[in-house]
Order: structure tokens, then C-alpha cells, then sequence
């Protein structure tokens, strides 16, 4: 028991330091409203700032790129968003209460009524009454609900998981080869050694899916925010060359030949920033790949089985392999933009670098 209150400890700490959740329209507007900024899908930030406030698990920061999307001052205020707007939104998000509301948000979809239900009329009722019971639920609520829910399913005999020797062979090759670092966390824990098959039956029913959740709220965190700064840093190295570029077409003699050599090393560093940024994102839609192929044998494998748990481990399977999926489309499009700027970026060099 100490061992899994331990674990139940550090799943607060994770989750509470700034994963929230997932709401494709944060603070109610709907994506369909930027179309009245004219012009706005043509700025090179916006793919970036739109999927922040699509996807990122922090709903200020959410809230925070709509605004963004949705401002009057259009392209200025997505530039203004990727170089301070973010980090500013980061900073709110990391205050307690809006830590512990995005907490409850977060329990609440990944601790479902069917199997955790205490635990998610608890998240519910914190998200329904706010902060002083928001902070009661991330310091001591979550724990005790899902404490009495593990009992509970315990002591169901009559619908209580039975453990097959394939399960245990299952949650140890999760444990050992799961692409998600916290579903292999999750299943060491369940697999360590002492541990019972209480602890399995915890797993299947809601740590297993409650950690791919976090791992894919992490991921998001985490490539959105670089992306981000990718978007900030390289945007400027273009307009710094082609600015360059202009001062040496405007000049003539010994000024023109220094002038083309300075655009061309802008140009020259545009493009290595680029490539940086191309390569993260290329290895990012691999990893989104293989967590969608991971996840379909998942889908395949609880298929396979007649137990209720299997039977909902494939829905959220299904809606995991769908998130990742979408997640390699994004970082493909980010690949593909990357790509451009690179190609732009050695046709700028060719031209400062050509004989004049």
C-alpha cells in the first residue's frame, strides 16, 4: 500500500504541475471565428499558435493563443503571441489554482465513471464547486477517491478482473518496450517485484490509460513550445536576410561585395536553423508513427479479449491512436514547413553568393 501511495503521490505531481486538459475550443470559442481576421492564414505563425490552442493541455495557454487568433491586429498579434505571449500564458497557467483546476479537468476525463467512479464524481464535483475544493482534490481528494475505488473493485467478486498469465506477459512487455515513458513507468510499478495482482487489476482498469494520457499531454507540452521558439528565432533570421539582401542589391563597389557576403551568412544561418527544426520535427512524426502503430495492437489485442476492461481499453485505445495520429500530421506540416524556409533560405544564399 505504501508502495502505491507513493505512486499515486508522484501521478499528482506530474499532473498538477501544468498538464490540463484537452479541449479543442478552449474558453468556448470555436476555430470557425478567426476567418473574421482577414488575411490571418497566410501569417507563418499561424499554423503554430492555432494548434497551440487546439491541443496544448494547459487551458490558459489555450485561451491565451485564441486571443491571439482572434485579435484585430491579426499577424502582429501572433508574432507578439510567439515571442512573449506564450511564455507570459505559461507563467499564469503555473499558479496553484490554475494548476489544480486543470488537475480536476484532467482526472476527470481520464478517470472514467464506469471503472474510477468515485474518483471522477470527485473531479467533477472540484471542477463544479472551484478552487478551495479544486485544491482539496489535487492535495488530498484524488488520492483517497481512487484508494476507495481500488478497494472497491477489490472486493466486487463477481465482476473483478481475473489475471491470465498473458496479461502478466502483456503489462511486462509494456514495462519493457511501451514507446510512452510513463506507461512504461506505470507498468514496471505494476509488474515490481512484491507486487499482487490487485496492482494489475489498478493498471488495466485506469494507471495504464491515465499514464498514456499524461504522455501525450507531456509530448504536446513539450513540441508545441518548442515549435514556438523555433517559429520565433527563425522567422526573424529570414526578414534579418532578406533585409541584408536588400541592403546589398541597394549597393555598389567594395559597400556591395561586403553587403552580399553579410546577406549570404544570413542566409547561410537561416538555413541551419531551419534544417534544426526540420530534423526535430521529422523525428517527432516518427515517434507519433510508431505510438499510432503501437496503439492499433493494442486495439487488436483487447479485441482479442471477452473482458469488460478489455472492452473499454479499446475505446481509449482507439481515441489514442486517433491523438497520435493527428499529432504526426501536425509535426509533418511543421517538417514540410521547415522545409520551404530551407529551400528559401539556399536560394537566398545562391543569389548573394552568384557572380554579381
Amino acid at each position: 500500500m505504501k508502495l502505491r501511495l507513493t505512486v499515486n503521490v508522484l501521478l499528482v505531481a506530474v499532473l498538477i504541475s501544468g498538464v490540463g486538459t484537452n479541449v479543442a475550443a478552449a474558453n468556448g470559442l470555436a476555430a470557425a471565428e478567426i476567418a473574421s481576421v482577414s488575411g490571418i492564414e497566410s501569417s507563418p505563425y499561424y499554423r503554430i499558435v492555432r494548434t497551440t490552442a487546439l491541443i496544448h493541455s494547459q487551458e490558459l495557454v489555450r485561451a491565451s493563443a485564441w486571443r491571439a487568433l482572434r485579435s484585430a491586429d491579426g499577424d502582429a498579434a501572433l508574432l507578439r503571441y510567439i515571442l512573449t505571449g506564450l511564455n507570459e500564458a505559461k507563467r499564469l497557467a503555473e499558479k496553484q489554482e490554475a494548476r489544480n483546476k486543470d488537475f480536476a479537468h484532467r482526472i476527470a476525463k481520464v478517470y472514467t465513471a464506469q471503472f474510477s467512479p468515485r474518483v471522477h464524481a470527485a473531479a467533477l464535483e472540484a471542477i463544479e464547486k472551484g478552487p478551495v475544493v479544486q485544491e482539496h482534490f489535487a492535495r488530498v481528494g484524488f488520492a483517497e477517491a481512487k484508494a476507495l475505488d481500488d478497494a472497491a473493485r477489490e472486493a466486487d467478486e463477481q465482476h473483478k478482473q481475473q489475471i491470465l498469465e498473458v496479461d502478466r506477459d502483456f503489462v511486462r512487455l509494456l514495462a519493457q518496450l511501451d514507446p510512452g515513458q510513463h506507461v512504461r513507468l506505470a507498468a514496471q510499478h505494476a509488474m515490481r517485484n512484491g507486487g499482487t495482482e490487485a496492482d494489475l487489476r489498478v493498471f488495466f482498469a485506469s494507471d495504464w490509460m491515465a499514464a498514456a494520457a499524461l504522455d501525450i499531454d507531456l509530448y504536446r507540452m513539450r513540441t508545441l513550445e518548442a515549435g514556438v521558439q523555433f517559429h520565433a528565432v527563425i522567422q526573424q533570421l529570414v526578414l534579418d536576410a532578406k533585409d541584408a539582401e536588400r541592403e546589398a542589391l541597394a549597393a555598389s563597389g567594395t559597400a556591395a561585395e561586403i553587403a552580399r557576403a553579410v546577406a549570404a551568412r544570413a542566409w547561410a544561418t537561416t538555413k541551419e536553423k531551419a534544417e534544426v527544426a526540420r530534423q526535430a520535427w521529422e523525428d517527432e512524426a516518427a515517434a507519433c508513427a510508431e505510438q499510432a502503430r503501437y496503439w492499433r495492437t493494442v486495439i487488436e489485442r483487447a479485441q482479442s479479449g471477452s473482458d469488460p476492461v478489455w472492452a473499454a481499453i479499446a475505446a481509449t485505445a482507439d481515441k489514442n491512436r486517433g491523438a497520435w495520429t493527428g499529432d504526426g500530421t501536425v509535426a509533418d506540416g511543421e517538417r514540410l514547413h521547415w522545409v520551404n524556409v530551407e529551400k528559401e533560405a539556399d536560394e537566398g544564399h545562391a543569389r548573394m553568393t552568384a557572380p554579381a
